[in-house]
């Protein structure tokens, strides 16, 4: 589900927390080590996601931010904000030679670290930690 929430209504923060679940309050944050990324480079993304980026020429960056039943994954084109939210049941993810992929229901997503960068593998093992412990409470 792809969401403009650059004004944000209750009924979207309604759905946000249907699909992905509340976010963790400050001190689970501070427990976990954190539990986003810094900005990313989109180097691909499937066309849904794309005619979105596409609207601007610029360089486009999103973020992950794990919930405690999905990923949000955040990223901005001219003046609008949008999240796309995956539930850990849909979501796949494959990290290879310094990109990692996002899978999700309908839609896809390549990206990197910026600047010859790496993306943060205890992040990574996290995201896949969280997954795993909430595919399996299913």
């Amino acid at each position: 589900m792809i969401l403009n929430i650059t004004y944000p209504s209750p009924k979207d923060k309604r759905d946000m927390a249907k699909v992905v679940g509340p976010s963790y309050n400050l001190m689970e944050r501070i427990k976990m080590g954190g539990i986003g990324t810094s900005k990313l480079t989109i180097i691909e993304a499937t066309e849904p996601i794309h005619n979105l980026l596409t609207l601007t020429g610029d360089t486009t960056y999103c973020h992950l931010e794990c919930r405690k039943k999905g990923l949000v994954v955040g990223f901005q084109t001219t003046m609008k904000i949008y999240v796309w939210l995956i539930p850990y049941y849909q979501l796949s993810v494959y990290y290879n030679s310094g990109q990692m992929t996002i899978y999700g229901p309908k839609n896809s997503i390549k990206v990197k670290a910026p600047f010859n960068g790496s993306i943060d593998k205890k992040f990574i093992r996290k995201l896949l930690g969280l997954k795993s412990s909430a595919t399996s409470r299913l």
